[in-house]
């Protein structure tokens, strides 16, 4: 989300992605894989928005590559390679932050650029055989990560809902330890900040149903902002941190308000 704008990726075919914009109730189509220079395949997801720019991963053969789009001129600009990712967390350069990875069940979390490593080094205590899993990190200010963590091994056989429990996790460079926030939650979660960094969102689904939870960091307590049959994954906090956007049932994009 971007005030009232929100971006979004769209499946056509097997192997063609495209950007869209929704704004005042319409959309309307901004770009495709095929107008990235050198691409080299579709568009995987959309994790950051900035005034003006959005920045964007395709998903490629053995590597992720995150590009740049501006809405002003509807080019895209490359930004830099990266191992297969399934979600990005940006420090202010650009050029470091952590990579969250996903196989078979098994979630990790790897930084990359010399300025982050010292948040957090210990990652293989959260690592797939030590029988844990990491998810969703995000910076919080200059001295935080949060993240999604789970001490369950993923089921030997897939079914149809995730069903292990996970816990919100915040680590500081000053502090140097992990500390959970919040409630248990249950499925396959992901998280959002909220503007002001004192709070996450974070969407899960489980047992047939999508959840929507507010957390703050500081006291761990949480709100429900939506529940309802079906699921709810991929949120995102508009800059003014009153609302956010996510994907409901039957892959609907839903909107609602956060507390003040």
């Amino acid at each position: 989300m971007s005030q009232d704008k929100i971006y979004l990726l769209r499946e056509i075919g097997s192997d063609s992605v495209e950007l869209w914009l929704r704004e005042a109730g319409r959309e309307r189509k901004l770009a495709s894989n095929a107008d990235v220079l050198d691409h080299c395949g579709p568009l995987d997801f959309l994790f950051a928005v900035k005034p003006g720019q959005l920045v964007l991963a395709m998903a490629c053969d053995g590597f992720t590559r995150l590009v740049l789009f501006s809405e002003a001129t509807g080019a895209f600009a490359a930004l830099l390679d990266l191992p297969t990712a399934a979600s990005v967390a940006l420090a202010d350069d650009g050029r470091a932050g952590y990579i969250g990875t996903g196989k078979d069940g098994c979630w990790a979390i790897q930084p990359f650029g010399k300025a982050l490593r010292s948040y957090f080094t210990d990652w293989e205590e959260y690592s797939c055989h030590l029988g844990k899993s990491a998810k969703s990190p995000a910076l919080v200010g200059e001295n935080s990560v949060v993240f999604l963590a789970t001490n369950e091994l993923p089921p030997e056989q897939p079914v149809r809902d995730e069903r292990r429990g996970w816990r919100l996790m915040i680590t500081s460079q000053a502090g140097g330890g992990v500390e959970p926030v919040g409630p248990e939650v249950h499925g396959l979660p992901d998280l959002a900040l909220v503007p002001g960094e004192s709070k996450v969102v974070v969407a899960t689904s489980f047992d047939g149903s999508g959840e929507v939870l507010e957390i703050d960091l500081r006291s761990g307590q949480s709100r429900r902002i939506y529940r309802a049959e079906g699921i709810a994954f991929s949120p995102s906090v508009s800059p003014d941190g009153k609302r956010v956007a996510f994907v409901g049932r039957d892959r609907q994009l839903i909107v609602k308000e956060l507390s003040s």
